[in-house]
């Protein structure tokens, strides 16, 4: 199987991480300590101070390809249902995390997603069941589509806010996507693996974790 590219290699973890636990670990600054945990030549043993949630969210990213279930790289689209998903009961106020309608991306999405007790809506967008890169590429990643994905499933009656978080790929389009839908498009990280650490204290782990 050719596997494809869920973009490990782009998880930015310096940008979760302070100089007070760069210094704690004996790292020249969060740079450092991102390139030596990577490595293993740090762990999270040597960063005491961390909070439960942040320690989980790094330990998953830092443990992304064991994390992702891995899936095949796409000759052709594999559309799964434009569906809105509700994950750990979720209430007005969770947050709307919106990617493409490929069946492999929602493979990714859910495994991820399984790691949490917090509450989500997962909207899939229906993009012909491109990935979301190729939903890039071919340009089938739309404010049309998402509106109509929006409106489909009346996700301005059910949350009390106008946030929704889009894929770091689908990042250019942010203006476009809020100009024409009135929502505020919030790009997230482009490797799912970081979404933990992006989240912060959204993100609590299962019992026992952490």
């Amino acid at each position: 199987m050719l596997a494809a590219d869920l973009y490990i290699d782009r998880l930015e973890l310096a940008r979760y991480l302070t100089p007070a636990e760069a210094a704690a670990a004996g790292a020249a600054d969060a740079s450092d300590l991102a390139v030596r945990l990577r490595g293993g030549e740090l762990t999270l043993a040597h960063l005491p101070g961390l909070s439960p949630v942040k320690r989980y969210a790094l330990s998953l990213a830092l443990r992304a390809r064991e994390v992702l279930p891995a899936v095949q790289s796409l000759e052709l689209p594999r559309p799964a249902p434009g569906e809105l998903y509700e994950i750990n009961e979720p209430g007005p106020e969770a947050p709307v995390l919106v990617t493409g309608n490929s069946e492999f991306t929602l493979t990714v999405m859910t495994g991820l997603l399984a790691l949490t007790v917090s509450p989500f809506f997962l909207l899939l967008v229906d993009c012909r069941g491109d990935t979301v890169d190729m939903a890039m590429v071919y340009r089938s990643f739309t404010p049309q589509r998402l509106d109509q994905g929006l409106e489909a499933h009346g996700l301005a009656r059910r949350v009390s806010h106008r946030e929704l978080i889009i894929p770091g790929i689908v990042a250019p389009l942010k203006e476009e996507l809020a100009h024409y839908t009135g929502w505020h498009i919030r790009p997230g990280p482009i490797c799912a693996a970081e979404l933990p650490l992006f989240l912060g204290e959204a993100w609590q782990p299962p019992p026992g974790e952490g």
